[in-house]
């Protein structure tokens, strides 16, 4: 398996997702990648929501999407189409659902039919930390909205 150009199967599953989901213009611009080897420590990302996605099979590892409350109540409300103010359970249930089609986009981009994706956790929590147990290379892509920005990684071994 080749993960060297792990941070553009992310921002193409990133425009897929907001080509055929978003209801609105939310103003989705990639910015920097950041790629760890397994030998570096991994820093977990620090946001106030993350979506966890884990991969099973062939590779371990996963997908987080992480972002702050007002980025990620209005990545949800742009998702569902629907008017939120706060991240109530509709928010939670939007970005675990976001994180779910970008983690599956992602999946079948790195075209392995062994890997099986577990249902999305959401962790809500000012600065709270995801963290892993085991040394997992990982690519970050940052993203920023007209709303606020957001984070996908991908962490794995293999």
């Amino acid at each position: 398996m080749h993960f060297t150009n792990l941070a553009d199967v992310i921002r193409e599953a990133i425009r897929e997702t907001e080509a055929a989901f978003f209801t609105m213009d939310i103003g989705i611009k990639a910015g920097p990648a950041v790629t760890t080897s397994a030998h570096e420590p991994y820093v977990p990302p620090q946001a106030d929501v993350t979506a966890i996605l884990a991969f099973n099979g062939s590779i371990e590892g996963g997908v987080h999407l992480s972002a702050p409350f007002h980025s990620a109540v209005a990545l949800a409300a742009a998702f569902s189409g629907e008017e939120i103010s706060d991240f109530n359970g509709t928010a939670k249930d939007a970005i675990g659902e976001l994180a779910n089609i970008i983690a599956g986009a992602v999946k079948s981009r790195i075209c392995d039919d062994q890997i099986q994706l577990t249902p999305p956790r959401v962790v809500v929590g000012r600065d709270h930390l995801v963290g892993i147990t085991k040394r997992q290379a990982s690519t970050k892509c940052y993203f920023k909205t007209d709303s606020g920005p957001f984070l996908v990684e991908v962490f794995f071994s293999h």
